[in-house]
């Protein structure tokens, strides 16, 4: 049996905690229907969920009427339900991350609790509910937040399965796997894989990896979940479904940079700081205590986790900011432990500073951006500051800045005992209103308001739509597909203002932020 460190002694973990910790996801559930749909990836979700609720088809998804390869299966099964059962609404569609999000929390909970303290675990969870990446990407409608529990659930089990020999964790951990490989793809069994045989290797322990990793039940489960529908859409899709799907959409991410997204090197340098803003002081100081103290067992593990998904990316030439995700759960759990060590006021609440100056300046910045922009889409989208800018944006703000107001005060009648803990919590709190109150409202009328102002008029005329796929929620806004082909003389077309220039005579029906929604005249 390896022997452990034994967990710090217990700490009574404080009401107001628990408090601040269910009111971080009280604001993020009650905003899921706030705002309209993002496009791509949102919309394209969303569009290829609607189409499955109304064919009653959930082995082939499609976009737009083709077969849609890019993604799993997963997340369709999870959203389409409910589409049929409730309708199209926003929150329809990022429930089930919401969802996946809120697990997420309580594995990091009852982890922390278990291999640190009892703070720690709550901690944890506080970082994970109030951290910027997960706000945005984790709780959209996507998968980035079901892939995150899932990989979170198999490394848990890893930890214990090497802790305990506990064989239940290690056969959960295949069907973690084979979960999550219906979610995103290999990229599930890859990193869980990595990570346990480097730890078990570094342990010493590389005779108990292969027992565990060439477990024959494992196996069953594995393939008893995750192959079905691999199999089902092999058998009806043939050839052109893997080259798509496993070609294109997994090893062509990592040997090849798809529709543009790339970087060097550092990218996820600054993309790291960025995911668990306001917390980025706590990170900084979470790392440097944990590489001095990593002859621990634990430490080890989630520094490893971390390596590993930081590395693969790193490496790998698509690079996108969510991609690191599902390696925020170690430094989560990194930060948790450390979490006494940051005790400066300042440095406590400049991330968060950074932020509110950000959101202070960024009405000049799009001015900025729109009169120096010559493409005609983002120069119309950008112009509109103005009008997105206004009553609303600052009433969030002057909100936001309240409640840090208020939140200072009541811990000045408190007893400094506590104060980087309160102020940390405090940080998390104004960033989730920040987010939720001020940016994602401003950023949603900015690009999405006249979409969907475009998608209504569609919606009158009751008339297919000739569009291509980079703006896919029009689709689920107007109420049905749209056709990707060349347009003829009759034809209705949603377009973005820089494509007009390419289409022949036509009259514009609706004009407004870069967008154009016109009839054609003429071939």
């Amino acid at each position: 049996m390896p022997s452990l460190t034994a967990p710090d002694p217990p700490k009574p973990v404080s009401r107001w905690l628990i408090g601040i910790l269910a009111l971080a996801l009280s604001i993020t559930l009650f905003n899921l229907g706030r705002v309209p749909l993002f496009d791509e990836d949102e919309g394209e979700y969303a569009e290829v969920a609607v189409e499955m609720a109304h064919s009653g088809d959930f082995i082939t998804p499609t976009l737009n009427g083709q077969p849609f390869f890019e993604k799993p299966i997963l997340a369709f099964w999870l959203q389409a339900p409910l589409v049929q059962r409730f309708g199209v609404h926003e929150w329809v569609f990022r429930l089930p991350s919401a969802v996946a999000c809120l697990l997420w929390v309580v594995l990091l909970i009852r982890f922390g609790r278990r291999f640190m303290d009892a703070e720690a675990g709550w901690a944890a969870g506080l970082f994970c509910a109030t951290s910027i990446g997960v706000i945005i990407s984790g709780e959209a409608a996507a998968m980035d937040g079901v892939l995150s529990l899932l990989i979170a659930a198999a490394g848990f089990d890893i930890f214990r399965a090497w802790a305990s020999d506990d064989r239940h964790a290690q056969w959960r951990v295949f069907l973690w796997m084979a979960l999550g490989f219906l979610a995103k793809g290999p990229v599930a069994l890859v990193v869980p894989v990595l990570i346990s045989f480097i730890f078990y290797a570094m342990q010493g322990s590389l005779g108990r990896w292969f027992r565990a990793a060439f477990n024959p039940l494992g196996w069953i489960i594995f393939l008893a979940v995750a192959s079905p529908w691999y199999l089902a859409q092999y058998h009806l899709m043939g050839q052109p479904f893997l080259d798509y799907f496993l070609y294109r959409e997994n090893l062509g991410r990592l040997t090849g940079s798809l529709q543009g997204h790339g970087g060097n090197l550092f990218y996820y340098v600054p993309v790291l700081l960025l995911l668990v803003l306001p917390h980025t002081s706590l990170l900084l100081r979470a790392g440097y205590e944990s590489l001095r103290q990593r002859s621990d067992a634990l430490t080890q593990f989630l520094l490893i986790w971390f390596v590993v998904v930081f590395g693969l990316f790193t490496f790998a030439s698509t690079k996108l900011p969510h991609y690191l995700l599902i390696g925020l759960t170690p430094v989560f759990l990194l930060m948790a432990r450390y979490r006494e060590r940051l005790r400066s006021s300042l440095l406590t609440l400049l991330p968060l500073g950074l932020m509110g100056v950000l959101a202070l300046v960024l009405p000049t910045l799009v001015a900025q951006a729109a009169d120096h922009n010559k493409n005609p889409y983002l120069h119309e989208m950008l112009s509109r500051g103005p009008e997105v800018f206004a009553a609303s944006y600052w009433m969030g703000m002057a909100l936001v800045s309240g409640a840090v107001v208020l939140g200072l005060w009541l811990m000045h009648l408190r007893s400094r005992e506590r104060l980087s803990w309160q102020l940390l919590a405090l940080a998390g709190i104004a960033s989730n209103l920040l987010v939720w109150m001020v940016l994602i409202p401003a950023a949603a009328d900015l690009q999405q308001e006249p979409l969907q102002e475009a998608a209504q008029v569609a919606r009158s005329l009751a008339q297919p739509t000739v569009a291509d796929n980079r703006m896919p929620s029009f689709a689920v806004y107007s109420g049905r597909s749209t056709e990707n082909r060349t347009p003829h003389s009759g034809d209705l077309v949603f377009l973005r203002a820089d494509r007009e220039t390419e289409l022949p005579a036509h009259e514009t029906l609706f004009s407004k932020g870069g967008v154009r929604l016109v009839r054609m005249t003429g071939d």
